[in-house]
């Protein structure tokens, strides 16, 4: 390797793997390889976990100069199953959640239909997303009423749905609240 390291210190040169609390039963390795680099947990035991953080609230950033993933959360958890993949066949790109405070109810009570179709505009959504809709119960409309067919259509930005009436209770509210969450694939 013609690339060499300078510090205050020194030169630093190593011919094989860097290991660490080779004393412990849990230490770490890194090496160097035709295709990378490697850092790996060693040990006698079969499974060894790898734990690499950051101090305190630095951000951890995975990746070269151009192309990062860059992790500042509370909370980040792929468990065993969990399929998460992004590029050119990605499975699932990540969520979209809108709340709208002010969708006019219908009023059922002036038309023979049970189902009343209606429409949002949720930037970023497009067709090949996935769409759950709730009716937040929060006593503006009757719990008689619920949200049904949420869809993305080839119109950019547009989700459609629709409210189903399911008894004579009366819808006496003008506007509700439906929260929405969007699936990205």
């Amino acid at each position: 390797m013609e690339r060499r390291s300078t510090n205050d210190i020194g030169y630093a040169h190593f011919q094989g793997d860097l290991v660490s609390n080779v004393g412990s039963s849990h230490g770490v390795t890194l090496r160097g390889g035709s295709t990378g680099g490697i850092i790996e947990p060693i040990g006698d035991d079969t499974s060894i976990s790898l734990t690499v953080r950051a101090k305190n609230a630095g951000l951890l950033e995975l990746g070269n100069s151009t192309q990062r993933l860059n992790i500042n959360s509370t909370l980040v958890v792929l468990s065993t199953g969990s399929v998460l993949q992004v590029g050119s066949t990605a499975p699932f790109a990540g969520f979209i959640r809108f709340s709208d405070t002010a969708i006019s109810t219908p009023d059922f009570n002036t038309t023979n239909a049970m189902v009343i179709g209606s429409s949002v505009t949720i930037t970023g959504a497009n067709s090949s997303h996935f769409v759950l809709a709730q009716l937040r119960n929060n006593g503006v409309a009757s719990t008689d009423m619920s949200i049904v067919n949420a869809r993305t259509t080839s119109t950019a930005n547009e989700v459609l749905f629709a409210m189903a009436k399911f008894s004579t209770v009366t819808v006496a509210a003008s506007t509700a609240t439906i929260d929405f969450l969007v699936f990205r694939f």
